[in-house]
Parts: C-alpha cells; sequence; structure tokens
C-alpha cells in the first residue's frame, strides 16, 4: 500500500510538471517520442488511481488517444491540447455530479467534515458549479494557446498562469468557506 501512495504521490508531481516537459521535449525529441512517457503515466494513473471508474476510465482513455495521436503523426498537436482535454474531463466530471449528487466538492467536505449540514450542502453545490465556470474558462483559453501553436505562450499559460488561477480559485473559495462557517 505503501508503495502504491508513493507512485500516486510522483504521478502528481508528472502531471503538475507536465507543461514545462512538454516544452522542453518538444525542441529534445521527435513529438511522438515525447508522447511516450506521458502515454505511460495516463496509463499507470488509469491502474493506480484512488478515485472511482470515471477517474480511472478517464486516464486509460487518454492513454489510448495519445497513443492513437502518436500513431497518426499527431504528437505536437496530442501535446499540445492535453491541458484542454484535462479541462473537460473536470468540466464532464463536476457537471455530471451536479446531475447526480452528491457533487465532488460535497464528497470532498464529506471527506474532511463527516457529516453535512443542509446548507453545507447546498454551498458546496455553488462552489462544483465554480469550478465548473473555472475549467469551461480555464480550458477556453488552453484551446486558444494550443490553436496559436505558440510554445511559450502555451508554457506560459498552461504552466504558469493557470496553476496560479486554481491556486487563487481555492484560496478565495477557503477564505469564503470560513466566513461562511462563523456567520452560523
Amino acid at each position: 500500500m505503501q508503495i502504491k501512495a508513493q507512485l500516486d504521490k510522483i504521478l502528481k508531481i508528472a502531471l503538475v510538471l507536465y507543461p514545462f516537459y512538454v516544452w522542453w521535449a518538444i525542441s529534445h525529441w521527435h513529438p511522438a517520442t515525447a508522447l511516450l512517457p506521458i502515454a505511460c503515466i495516463a496509463l499507470v494513473k488509469s491502474f493506480t488511481g484512488n478515485a472511482g471508474i470515471a477517474s480511472r476510465s478517464f486516464f486509460l482513455l487518454t492513454c489510448v488517444g495519445l497513443i492513437l495521436a502518436m500513431l497518426l503523426g499527431q504528437a505536437e498537436h496530442a501535446m499540445l491540447y492535453y491541458p484542454v482535454w484535462m479541462n473537460a474531463g473536470m468540466l464532464l466530471l463536476f457537471s455530471y455530479s451536479l446531475l447526480y449528487p452528491p457533487t465532488v466538492v460535497e464528497r470532498i467536505a464529506r471527506l474532511m467534515d463527516g457529516e453535512l449540514e443542509p446548507k453545507a450542502i447546498v454551498y458546496t453545490r455553488k462552489v462544483t458549479i465554480v469550478w465548473c465556470v473555472f475549467f469551461l474558462l480555464n480550458g477556453s483559453i488552453a484551446l486558444l494557446t494550443a490553436t496559436l501553436g505558440d510554445w511559450d505562450l502555451w508554457l506560459l499559460y498552461n504552466g504558469f498562469i493557470a496553476y496560479v488561477l486554481m491556486g487563487l480559485l481555492m484560496f478565495i473559495e477557503w477564505q469564503v468557506r470560513r466566513l461562511v462557517k462563523a456567520a452560523k
């Protein structure tokens, strides 16, 4: 079990560092060769993920898609569009949880706080909607950077700005949550 936790931690770090790897790899290797480690990470994540079947299936489909892109000579495009796929996948996951509760945010809140009051469930639903909007906007900007094909712009947004925005959203939500809890 300890090995699985270590492997999961390494995979998370690899996914965070992905934009920097792509930026470096595209200028040093053939795009298909550069894409192979990413396909392997997605494959391992599909079998070792702690999340449910939907998350593991998403990574397996990502792996298949990346391999197809390599075989079809579209490896460079696959690397550029990976952040778009990730945002689309997260948008679908969070949106699905709005239609079929509990929401993703509610599940996380229950893991942290246990039982939730009805007001808290309403709050987690609103936060899930905010994340859906974030994934939609972030994915749209990632699509724009991929479409433009400017590697430096792509790296700046997908390797830095997107993470800063995500961290900022998490921080703001945490502050709002503290205020909402204090107002009880």
